[in-house]
């Protein structure tokens, strides 16, 4: 008899669960959504980050920030005037 309350108590619960389960997951991450918006941390945590530890490094190495541009230089490739076409390569359609 305990088995049987066991296992229908345990059916209930499961039950309960199932159908709270998704309500309560969209309440919980709705707060978490509004409280990042409001903070203004929800898309630019990150990006931060990396700003914050740029500055920094730019700072240890004792550089102003944009001297560390380097431009190579690429000549332009004439033109190949050397093609004169493929060879024929007979084809068959397939259906």
């Amino acid at each position: 008899m305990a088995f049987l309350k066991f296992i229908l108590v345990t059916i209930l619960v499961i039950y309960f669960i199932r159908l709270v389960a998704p309500f309560l997951f969209r309440f919980l991450l709705g707060m978490f959504l509004k409280k990042k918006m409001r903070n203004g941390t929800f898309f630019y945590t990150n990006m931060n980050q990396q700003r914050q530890y740029q500055d920094q490094q730019q700072r240890s190495n004792g550089r102003a920030q944009g001297n560390n541009i380097k431009i190579d230089y690429i000549p332009e490739q004439p033109e190949r005037r050397d093609f004169n076409g493929g060879e024929y390569v007979d084809y068959e359609e397939v259906k």
